[in-house]
């Protein structure tokens, strides 16, 4: 009975990590991703505050911003795990020498977000296509 018990409790230990590396990847996410408003000149900044780099930490070439509150990509993920085309306003911003950042905006793009348990982890910023 003892042996059942370490069992169980070691699942829902696995269980919890589990959930916690989700939401820190959720997390990420939305630092990286959505931001309620912005206009394009401010891509240096809202890049630097928010503390976006590339891969070794140096600047990140490609950031796409979902200009929404959030609510949309929750809702979005609710309908289950996989990748999701939902329609967003964007702002894209490409880096250039000494990380100079300059942004685009895209209104009414098509943007496929990937969900894992039901939170979103990573957005496929390469595959926007314009909504009709």
């Amino acid at each position: 009975m003892g042996n059942r018990i370490m069992q169980v409790q070691f699942v829902c230990l696995l269980l919890g990590l589990l959930s916690a590396v989700e939401l820190c990847a959720s997390l990420d996410f939305y630092q990286k991703h959505v931001i309620g408003n912005m206009l394009e000149y401010e891509c240096a900044t809202v890049m630097q505050t928010r503390q976006i780099n590339g891969r070794n930490g140096g600047c990140k070439k490609i950031n796409t911003f979902l200009l929404d509150t959030g609510v949309r990509v929750r809702n979005t993920c609710a309908h289950g795990d996989g990748t999701h085309n939902v329609g967003f306003n964007v702002v894209v911003t490409s880096s250039h020498p000494n990380c100079s950042y300059t942004g685009r905006r895209h209104d009414n793009r098509i943007v496929p977000i990937k969900c894992k348990h039901g939170v979103p982890v990573h957005l496929h910023s390469s595959k926007l296509v314009k909504l009709f």
